[in-house]
């Protein structure tokens, strides 16, 4: 795993109510695997065996929760060097067939492309990731290349 998930304090939020309702789910479901262990034999019980794949799913779900949580760095604090993009920078380009684009540069746990917001791993994040504005920049994508005109940068 990184060594820190970087996320704005709307993503942390939001991983910290996901984090609060799959605790929430976890109560029930070991609760129903209770109820279904008393259900008899364990070997053909479909209740039991759902039950217990699913809870184990909330386990391994929560586990990366917790992980990611406690390694948090908040991109909203952090300083922009002149006018470069880095994370959490909302970055205004013009794409090739000229329609302007923003995005906000995010960590891939936050990334949403459909609002916007752009994981840096992504191959636009990564090509935008350290630019300035007034530059072009080359993208590798699946369709092919294109090239993207950053119009501005800012926090």
């Amino acid at each position: 795993m990184p060594e820190q998930t970087y996320l704005t304090r709307a993503g942390l939020a939001k991983l910290q109510q996901e984090a609060e309702t799959l605790q929430r789910e976890k109560r029930r479901l070991s609760e129903e695997v209770g109820r279904a262990a008393q259900l008899g034999d364990l070997r053909e019980n479909a209740e039991y065996a759902a039950a217990k794949e699913k809870l184990q799913q909330v386990l391994d779900r929560l586990n990366d929760l917790s992980w990611k949580l406690a390694h948090v760095s908040i991109v909203d604090d952090l300083p922009v060097r002149d006018g470069t993009a880095a994370l959490g920078c909302r970055v205004t380009v013009k794409d090739p067939s000229g329609r302007e684009q923003i995005f906000t540069l995010v960590g891939p746990d936050e990334a949403d492309p459909a609002t916007g917001h752009l994981s840096i791993a992504s191959p636009i994040g990564k090509a935008l990731l350290g630019q300035k504005a007034q530059a072009a920049v080359k993208v590798q994508l699946p369709a092919g290349p294109k090239t993207f005109q950053i119009l501005s940068i800012r926090r």
